[in-house]
This record gives structure tokens, sequence and C-alpha cells, in this order.
């Protein structure tokens, strides 16, 4: 009889053959099979990863302005008001403190209180300015390697031109799709602040230790000046070497830990505590990579910054000079037009520059595909 037969056997009529008594299958009949493994794409070459960093950076402008508000909110505009702030001397320093503040007994109570005012307001704009930075460091990460929902195919641009695809698609750095991300621009941003205000703690120590040799070397300085044409901030770093490279080591060493932490709190999920501790080990698994991006972001922004900061500086000199000691009104127009342009020029410069440095980082943690894919699948599969 057509049809019947012994189950796992052909059919009688020459029709396809039975399946197994109890076997499952997919809807449409074929047997159930594993599913495959999805590839792994080798981790990309460093200088690759450069070259697309410096692309991207280049061709995306919109990159410019979330680094410089990155950049000025961590302390950025300290670095760029320099050449125009007038450090106090000694005499000055002293006048303000007052000649009774301290005394055989210890420090006045209006010492006390300058002091508190002065920490206290430093610590509330170190909070602010952190926070500030974490959001603009969030939404310059995401724009930098934006999920395959957001980018609307998973493709994957090579970041040196235009993108291909849907009209209005840009350059992206990662070089596979991330997942698009579960937490919330807002959050993740607290958690970039968080890690962040965390790695503020070893700097603050390493200050604090560096502080008794420092202000006995301000002291002598003060005192006794060494070298007049030199800044005295130099000739303090320069007078204590040790304490001084203790805390430029500090700072390096959490700058490379914060910046793998506070990626992978706003591109792969990772709570505050759990992006620290991969951020740890992203630069302990290639310390070699985590130094070539660290150098070639910092030497080359320092090449580019040095002489924006000497032109402002010079620029503001030449306005100062003009509006105070000159009788000569397009005279002093003049320097304060050249005085604006160099701010923008300084500005532009520091834009790119933390551009490039922050596209660098990104780049150096996506391109390591094995670590970071298995982070954002995990972040995948972990989202409600």
């Amino acid at each position: 009889m057509s049809g019947g037969g012994v189950p796992g056997t052909p059919d009688p009529a020459g029709g396809p053959s039975i399946a197994a008594a109890g076997s499952l299958e997919e809807l449409d009949g074929s047997p159930i099979r594993a599913p495959e493994a999805a590839p792994v794409a080798p981790a990309i070459p460093w200088p690759a990863a450069a070259r697309r960093a410096a692309g991207l950076a280049a061709a995306r402008p919109d990159l410019w302005v979330y680094a410089l508000l990155a950049f000025l909110a961590r302390g950025g505009v300290v670095v760029l008001a320099l050449p125009i702030v007038v450090l106090p001397t000694f005499i000055g320093l002293a006048n303000v403190i007052g000649p009774a503040s301290v005394s055989a007994s210890g420090p006045s109570p209006r010492l006390l209180g300058l002091i508190v005012l002065v920490v206290g307001s430093g610590a509330a704009l170190a909070v602010a300015g952190t926070l500030l930075a974490a959001a603009t460091e969030t939404a310059l990460h995401r724009a930098t390697a934006p999920s395959a929902v957001a980018d609307g195919s998973g493709a994957i641009a090579d970041g040196t031109g235009a993108g291909t695809g849907e009209a209005g698609r840009r350059p992206t750095l990662a070089p596979f799709a991330l997942p698009a991300p579960a937490t919330s621009a807002a959050r993740a941003a607290a958690r970039v602040a968080a890690v962040r205000l965390a790695l503020v703690v070893p700097v603050v120590v390493a200050v604090a230790v560096a502080l008794p040799p420092w202000a006995a070397v301000a002291y002598h300085e003060l005192t006794l000046p060494s070298d007049i044409a030199t800044p005295l901030p130099v000739r303090v770093l320069a007078g204590a070497p040790l304490p001084s490279l203790a805390v430029a080591v500090t700072w390096l060493a959490a700058e490379a830990v914060g910046g793998f932490a506070a990626r992978r709190a706003a591109l792969l999920d990772s709570g505050a505590g759990r992006a620290l501790g991969e951020g740890l080990l992203d630069v302990l698994r290639d310390p070699a990579g985590t130094a070539l991006a660290l150098v070639a972001g910092i030497v080359p922004s320092l090449i580019v910054l040095a002489p924006a900061i000497a032109a402002l500086g010079a620029a503001w000199d030449g306005a100062r000079a003009a509006l105070v000691g000159s009788a000569d009104p397009l005279g002093a127009l003049g320097a304060t037009l050249l005085l604006a342009v160099a701010w923008l020029a300084a500005l532009l410069v520091a834009a790119i520059a933390a551009a490039w440095r922050a596209t660098l980082v990104t780049g150096e943690l996506l391109r390591r595909h094995p670590s970071s894919g298995r982070a954002s699948r995990s972040a995948r599969h972990a989202a409600p």
C-alpha cells in the first residue's frame, strides 16, 4: 500500500524517506541541524586600526565637537588657559592668606576655612566636569562605533571616506557590527563618570605623596629662585623628579585603564565595577598595543597643541599691550581680533587632537575582535 512503510525506510512509492519515530523536524519538514558557529574575524593589525582611526577622525567633524567638550570638561580648559593666567607670587599669596593666618598655636580658623573653601570648590568643579565629560564621552564613543541597529544595515565602513549604502550613512570604526546597547545613554554616562571618578583616587594619592617634596622645592624657588626665566611649575616638577615621575606614571595608567573601561561601559553595557576590571585586563592582555595607543595619541597631540598654545599666549600678550598701553583704537581692535582667531585655532587643534586620541583608543579596543566580540555577544544575550 502506497504511503505505508517502516519508519526510517524509503517510501515504497519512491517518495522521500520517512523520519524515524520520535524525531523532531523544522516546520518545513527538514531535519533540525545544530546552529553554525558565527565566524570570528581575526584581530586587525595595529597599523591598520590606526589608519582607520585617523581616517575616521578626519572624516567626521561631528566627533570633534564631542571630543572637544570632553577634553575641556576633563581639565583641558586649564591647559588652554595657562598662557593667559598669571600665577600668584609668594608675596601675593601671603597678602591673600594674611600674616596672622599661622601662629604658634597652629593655623587660624580663617585659614582653615579658606583651605576648606578651595578644596571643596575644586572637588565640586572636578565632579561637575567629570559628569559633563562622561555625557559627551558616551556620545562620542557611540558615534564612533555605532551599533548595527543604529547604522541601519550592519555593514561596516572603512573609516577613510564617506560610507556606502543608505543615504546619511557615516563612516564607522567597528570591524564588526556591535549590538545595540541595552543601557540608555544617561545610565551609560553615569557608569562612565563612576569609572573616571574611581580612577581619580590613585592619582590623588600619588599627588598627596608628592606634595611635601613639591612644597619644599616651591618654597626654595620662591625664596631663592634658581632660574627666574623658567616657569615656577616647571622648576618645581624638575626639582622633585621621582615624585613627579610617579604622578605621571599613575596618571597614564589611570588614563589607559579608564579609556578601555569607559568604552566598555558606553558600548558593551558593562557595569562600572566590571568595566574597571575588564579595562585593567585589556591593558594587561596587550601592554604593547596599549602603550602604542597612548604614545600615538599623546605625542602628536602635544606636538600640535604646543605651537597653538604658544600662539595663543603671544596673541594674549599683544592684545593686553594694545588695550592697556596703546592709544590706537584700530591697533587695539586688530589685536583683539587676532586673539579671537588664536582662540578659535587653539580650540580647533584641540578638538581634532582629542578626536584622534579618542578614535585611536576605541579602535585599539575594537581591533581585538575576539575579546571585545565575546563581550558584545554576552551583553546582547543578557539584554532583556
